[in-house]
């Protein structure tokens, strides 16, 4: 009896240790489940106002839109550079573009062993890279693949394609291209008339619907739209033209001391609008693919430009500078993130969000450990999914380089969330500036002299991040140093190596 009892005693023992694996296992199973897979959109010189949902009245963005009404819309979304590869690295490394030694599009990243898409392959993820990277180097060794990316499309050194047609500046057959500009990879399978933005699109459509089933993806969608030269479909420029015709639009200005001209503030480039229609196109194609093999709801998506337009040619209303300019109109960018089964449909937030920030929400989203604030410049955005509020915080640019096409004036700026108030340090002349950013979005009105106390204390502390970060860093024009030493009272040791 006893040897009975025994005997089904231990079958129990083994079918609640087999039950108990088989639990185990389903629940692991649940939880790679749940990890979302993430797409980052990664838009090239896209202004504040350039879609539809953020005010646009001539572009058509209806994809781009509708994605944007199934998340949360981002009011006050920040990059931390007025210019293209700063801010990529940012994303990328999760902290300020200063403490990466970078401020110019000339510069690239230095190896590290904690980029984003590094961690990700850590989780499990397949990393794609799709599009225009200036960010990093072959002689840097960091490139797409060198950093964590599984596959690299069409991401290079170039700051911009000579062509957004076939063969995009590149020789048929070579697929090198020479200097800063062509895109390298895409001369195979391509034809006359073909356009970048929708090439790139159907290589990552592709991507997704062959990809290892059993795995999460995390696809950088970096277009090279809307960057110089500005090129677009024609039937599609020729829409657009007939719209500002029968719209009546007519061409208004500001006048830019700096550059002695008048800069335009309406919308009239049908060239510029024709881009971004077919951007809006391509984001419209990727979703399809999501939705049509049941993926949408457990993605991860986050739309975001790298800095604000150029606006030699087109409007940055009613914003303030551009591209190149630590005004609003060069930092403040379109952004939102939307992840259907995790955020609320028509959310908006409308405090500030900080490209870096990617960084750390990506991971989150992941499931893997959130740096500390000591170690990066990144908040997960978890808490606003969830209906809440980011602890306030100040952020710091600096860009010491006049760029006078675009009206820009080098300087260093810092933007106190509590306050509202932005300081912004000339490093041409002794003029600095203060602006209450609640009230006066423009920033039209200079508050520095109503306000000394205020103005002081920002001041302080956008020079200690001055000192602090500057050492090592590539080193500005020689009037730029000799300004900052000036204005910060010390020496600042640069990297000369490096230009």
């Amino acid at each position: 009896m006893k040897s009975i009892l025994h005997k089904i005693s231990k079958l129990l023992s083994l079918t609640c240790a087999f039950a108990c694996a088989a639990s185990v296992t389903t629940q692991a199973s649940a939880a790679e489940q749940e990890q979302p897979n993430v797409v980052v959109f990664l838009i090239d010189d896209m202004g504040w106002k350039d879609l539809a949902c953020f005010g646009a009245e001539l572009y058509e963005t209806p994809n781009i839109d509708k994605l944007c009404g199934d998340g949360v819309r981002f009011s006050q979304a920040y990059t931390s550079a007025a210019i293209c590869s700063p801010a990529r690295a940012s994303l990328l490394s999760g902290l300020n573009p200063l403490k990466l030694g970078m401020w110019n599009h000339t510069h690239h990243m230095a190896p590290r062993e904690d980029f984003l898409p590094q961690k990700l392959k850590t989780a499990g993820y397949q990393n794609w890279h799709v599009g225009k990277w200036h960010a990093g180097s072959p002689k840097d060794k960091t490139m797409p693949k060198d950093i964590g990316f599984d596959v690299n499309v069409g991401g290079w050194t170039s700051w911009g394609p000579k062509s957004y047609f076939w063969p995009y500046g590149v020789k048929p057959g070579s697929d090198v291209p020479s200097g800063n500009t062509g895109v390298p990879g895409l001369t195979k399978g391509g034809q006359q008339g073909e356009f970048l933005t929708d090439r790139l699109t159907t290589e990552a459509v592709s991507l997704i619907a062959n990809r290892k089933a059993d795995q999460p993806f995390y696809l950088n969608m970096w277009y090279y739209s809307v960057h110089n030269k500005k090129e677009a479909k024609k039937e599609l420029i020729e829409k657009y033209k007939k719209k500002i015709a029968d719209k009546g639009t007519k061409a208004a200005y500001r006048h830019s001391e700096l550059v002695g001209k008048n800069l335009i503030t309406t919308e009239i480039n049908a060239v510029y609008a024709a881009m971004i229609e077919s951007l809006d196109d391509s984001v419209g194609r990727i979703v399809a693919q999501l939705k049509k093999d049941g993926s949408y709801d457990n993605t991860l998506f986050i739309f975001y430009s790298d800095n604000g337009p150029t606006t030699n040619d087109v409007p940055c209303a009613p914003l303030n500078g551009g591209k190149n300019t630590n005004y609003e109109g060069g930092i403040r960018v379109p952004a939102f993130a939307a992840w259907p089964s995790k955020i609320k449909a028509g959310s908006e937030y409308s405090n500030p969000v900080y490209i870096c920030d990617i960084y750390s929400t990506v991971l989150e989203a992941a499931g893997q450990p959130l740096p500390s604030p000591s170690e990066k410049d990144s908040t997960s955005w978890f808490p606003i999914f969830e209906g809440n509020k980011l602890k306030p915080r100040q952020l710091c640019w600096y860009f010491p380089r006049s760029q006078t096409v675009y009206g820009g004036v080098a300087s260093a700026a810092i933007y106190d969330e509590n306050s509202q108030m932005k300081y912004i340090m000339s490093l041409v002349d002794n003029n600095d500036e203060l602006y209450n950013i609640g009230e006066d979005l423009a920033e039209t009105n200079n508050i520095i002299q109503q306000n000394p106390e205020v103005a002081e204390n920002l001041r302080k502390n956008l020079h200690s991040f001055l000192k602090t970060n500057l050492p090592g860093s590539r080193a500005p024009a020689s009037a730029q140093q000799k300004i900052l030493e000036q204005k910060l009272g010390v020496s600042i040791k640069y990297n000369t190596s490096k230009k």
